[in-house]
């Protein structure tokens, strides 16, 4: 697939200025990385309602290390947990049975 993209004024004028940049890469790269943003959120909202996830998302998801889960926010109470033990002293072990009694 073929786009055109017409841009003028000041933008048109840093383009020129700069022709040493690969103007279609970036404008390439920009198109991708929206078009992956959009399926992560049609998997995500696939996800939120249980719908079925196919086998190529599934893959797909593989393949760039995501998950909808990712999306999701923490819940308040684990934040608090965290908070918390982040502020408690921590105790050193001194070998691998202090660990487990």
């Amino acid at each position: 697939m073929n786009i055109t993209l017409s841009v003028s004024g000041e933008l048109e004028t840093l383009v020129k200025s700069h022709r040493q940049i690969k103007w279609t890469e970036i404008a390439r790269e920009a198109i991708r990385t929206e078009a992956e943003r959009m399926k992560k959120l049609e998997i995500l909202q696939k996800y939120m309602e249980r719908a079925p996830i196919t086998q190529e998302e599934w893959e797909w998801m593989d393949i760039i290390d995501w998950h909808p889960v990712d999306e999701l926010q923490y819940k308040k109470s684990f934040i608090e947990k965290s908070l918390k033990a982040k502020k408690e002293k921590a105790v050193k072990a001194k070998g691998f049975s202090d660990l487990f009694k």
